[in-house]
């Protein structure tokens, strides 16, 4: 987890945590509304990533840059993503 974390930031991409505990209607409303490149749900999924090129998504030269996506309860309704960034 750390690696792929890792990986993800210092590529100039966001990432997205999705607990596996959630209900299957809330992780379907996180993914459809992130809209990820890459999901990895399982170890072997690892290798799916090896088709994607390795350079950085884009050079990272603001803190505000975003570094992950963080849902929230959904108190509201719906969940709602939160960017956090860099900073």
């Amino acid at each position: 987890l750390v690696v792929a974390l890792l990986g993800v930031v210092k590529a100039g991409g966001a990432y997205v945590p999705v607990d596996p505990e959630y209900p299957a209607e809330r992780k379907a409303h996180i993914l459809t509304d992130a809209r990820p490149v890459l999901v990895i749900d399982d170890v072997a999924d690892l290798a799916a990533a090896d088709a994607y090129s390795d350079e950085p998504v884009e050079e990272v030269r603001e803190l505000s840059h975003p570094a992950y996506v963080i849902y929230t309860s959904g108190s509201t309704g719906r969940p709602k993503g939160v960017v956090v960034e860099h900073r």
